[in-house]
């Protein structure tokens, strides 16, 4: 029994999700290559260049950058590009292109944004011509518009504009020519995944427009293996404020395939965002499971695992593996996947007060994790407890032997070092 608990600790891991925001000045975050000696140069032109009011943004899905330094057209001359806005005009945004010349930076052009939000900035050659393109997305209200530039010599041409909710930038077909997956999805009247590639002008690979819409939104929506062999989209969509489903669309000899509809096979009561949880290459699918004794409770006092699934080639899924996901996104606990269905939670247990961890068929307890009030936490603290999290009112903690997993990437098993940023111990 001893080697058992041993080995079952083992095979536990635990992880806090950080809740840490690091601000530092743009410069800093400039993409490759990077100007650590021309900092103060450039950032002194890009101030002389912008209007007097206008300040830089950065876009919405990248908190680091709002100055990206590339050769855009390859001809060993540096670039800069960056967005502002200039309130109370009738264009809010704008783009400008600084090329290096010498020891200076002189301004080559301004372009309007055709939006009041920046969403996105890639730079990425989609052209396949050697040379990086400015790929966009910028919104007005609820629409928003995706924008593929090309820059060369010293002008900026558009050459793919068109609506989108969600953008990927992948190789899906595999030919070795990257590709622009645009999702367009209107509310109880249509969704439709268009695969763009360059081939003397954008055009459209393939077309699917006979997915059911009527859902909420789309929460997440990411592209990649779908199995060892298979490249795909797999979409999480939002049916109300909190269930979900996942559907899954396969990209095969450049046609697009649904083999997984949105179904009872993929729903949850809770968003769960699919993701590669395990590092394998291959993104899995999450789905809400009550631990064995909970079947009957009241599903709000549930502390329900997550548990992830692949796709198996055919109509179904296939388990990964298992965590326990605080509701409140501050820590892990993970299983490893052999243990599935072989722990439970006490059913004694409530959720933010007490969480015992146990052995299915013997009881017996691997872990505990405990809310405690500061006055509580300072007179169990030397009891075996290890502090885990905290948050404006409780003091999280945990103890067993829930030790870090050495389990390298692509080993089918789930690498969560134990982490407790921004916890004063």
């Amino acid at each position: 029994m001893r080697s058992l608990r041993c080995f079952i600790a083992a095979t536990l891991t635990l992880s806090v999700l950080s809740g840490c925001t690091f601000i530092s000045d743009p410069v800093s975050k400039m993409k490759s290559p990077q100007l650590s000696a021309d900092k103060a140069t450039l950032m002194a032109a890009i101030n002389s260049f912008m209007p007097a009011g206008s300040t830089l943004i950065r876009p919405t899905n990248d908190e680091d950058s709002t100055i990206f330094s590339e050769d855009l057209n390859k001809d060993g001359i540096l670039e800069t590009l960056v967005f502002y806005k200039t309130p109370g005009e009738a264009v809010l945004i704008h783009g400008m292109i600084l090329e290096k010349q010498g020891d200076t930076w002189v301004k080559k052009l301004v372009f309007d944004g055709d939006g009041s939000v920046l969403e996105s900035v890639d730079i990425r050659d989609l052209t396949g011509d050697g040379k990086l393109n400015i790929v966009t997305g910028y919104s007005r209200e609820k629409e928003k518009g995706l924008v593929v530039y090309s820059y060369a010599s010293g002008s900026l041409e558009e050459v793919l504009s068109l609506p989108y909710t969600n953008y990927m930038i992948n190789d899906l077909n595999g030919d070795g020519i990257e590709d622009i997956t645009v999702v367009y999805f209107k509310r109880n009247e249509f969704v439709n995944i268009s695969i763009y590639q360059y081939n003397d002008g954008f055009k459209v690979l393939d077309k699917l427009d006979n997915i059911d819409p009527y859902f909420n939104n789309y929460y997440n929506i990411v592209a990649g293996k779908i199995s060892e062999n298979k490249e795909g989209i797999v979409l999480d969509a939002a049916v109300d404020s909190q269930s979900a489903y996942t559907s899954i669309v396969l990209m095969e000899n450049n046609k697009l395939h649904v083999v997984l509809p949105g179904d009872a096979r993929t729903y949850k009561d809770r968003r769960i965002v699919s993701e590669d949880i395990d590092h394998d290459g291959i993104i899995e699918i999450g789905l809400l499971e009550a631990p064995k004794g909970w079947e009957y409770f009241d599903p709000a006092e549930i502390p329900y695992f997550t548990s992830y699934y692949k796709w198996d080639g055919k109509d179904g899924l296939t388990f990964t593996t298992q965590l326990y996901h605080d509701p409140s996104d501050r820590f892990n606990i993970n299983f490893s996947p052999e243990w599935h269905g072989k722990v439970t939670v006490d059913t004694k247990s409530v959720q933010d007060k007490n969480l015992k961890f146990i052995m299915s068929d013997t009881g017996e307890t691997v872990a505990e994790v405990s809310f405690f009030s500061p006055s509580e936490w300072d007179r169990v603290k030397n009891d075996g407890w290890d502090l885990l999290a905290r948050d404006a009112a409780k003091i999280i903690a945990y103890r067993g032997k829930l030790e870090q997993s050495t389990t390298m990437e692509g080993s089918n098993k789930i690498a969560s070092p134990i982490e407790r940023k921004g916890i004063d111990e």
